[in-house]
């Protein structure tokens, strides 16, 4: 088995072309949902799991140019994607703060931002973590504030007709490593990222940590086989779909079942190129 690569994060499949049109059509729409509000202008924006600032980007692509936010707090717990962040984002906003720091963990002033964002992340944490990280997160957005996440791992994320893919998948990673000699340790903990909560688990999170909960749409995108080789590339999905073995050889045979199982049962589009649907979750609540 291979491995043609040594990187098992997310950016690589954050820098695909699927990953940037669906997160570009869901920044979009916050920035619609706020100006029809009447919002015309934002002098703080929040940033939370920034990575290295692709949301911060989308967002400042789709606000007007006379209507930047004054100042953008970038929090991580990654110091050096917070480098790339700041390597990204410089000369874009007129204030670039970087915080390094976990989201339960954050302390800004009180009701100090005009919104919040949240890309791509908050599935990583337990349930418990989820409420914790979002009252922290009300604590910190004005009354009236805007708070906006999004998220492709949750209970809907994957339509019925993609699960034939999805376990193809994993059979045939789980066989690949069984013959290599990779055993499965059984006592390990199942991660948090591998619990698909359902849409109606992040509606009551929001209630609870004190927004009003203004939409909750669901955006259907095709994921073509170099994404998914990218997503099921990263360590932290491998692990999770196959919780118990090595999450680097998990990766590396994830990512090598990929072909097989889409050439099975992916779905085709105009040009017969074998694709899997997916659902991202946005989310988009106000502070009470």
């Amino acid at each position: 088995m291979e491995d043609n690569s040594e990187d098992y994060g997310y950016e690589p499949f954050a820098q695909t072309q699927e990953y940037r049109a669906v997160n570009e059509t869901i920044v979009r729409n916050w920035v619609a949902k706020m100006r029809a509000a009447g919002n015309r202008s934002l002098k703080r924006v929040l940033d939370l799991a920034t990575g290295v600032g692709t949301m911060t980007q989308l967002l400042l692509e789709a606000i007007p140019g006379g209507e930047l936010p004054e100042e953008v707090v970038c929090v991580d717990m990654n110091a050096r994607a917070l480098e790339e962040a700041e390597r990204n984002l410089k000369g874009r906003v007129r204030n670039l703060r970087l915080v390094h720091a976990t989201l339960q963990a954050l302390s800004l002033e009180v009701e100090s931002v005009d919104a919040a964002i949240w890309g791509n992340g908050i599935h990583y944490l337990s349930a418990e973590e989820q409420e914790a990280a979002c009252r922290n997160i009300r604590r910190t957005v004005k009354k009236k504030g805007w708070f906006f996440f999004n998220s492709a791992f949750y209970e809907e994320a994957r339509p019925t007709n993609t699960l034939s893919f999805y376990r193809s998948q994993i059979a045939t990673a789980v066989r690949k490593l069984r013959s290599l000699g990779i055993s499965r340790n059984r006592d390990q903990l199942h991660p948090d990222s591998a619990n698909f909560l359902p849409l109606s688990h992040y509606e009551q999170l929001l209630q609870k940590a004190g927004f009003e909960v203004e939409a909750m749409e669901q955006i259907g995108a095709r994921l073509y086989r170099s994404a998914l080789e990218k997503i099921s590339g990263f360590s932290q999905y491998a692990a999770g779909a196959l919780h118990g073995y090595p999450p680097q050889a998990a990766a590396v045979a994830m990512r090598e079942a990929v072909a097989p199982s889409l050439e099975e049962y992916g779905e085709r589009d105009e040009h017969d190129e074998p694709y899997i649907a997916r659902n991202w979750l946005s989310a988009i609540a106000r502070a009470i």
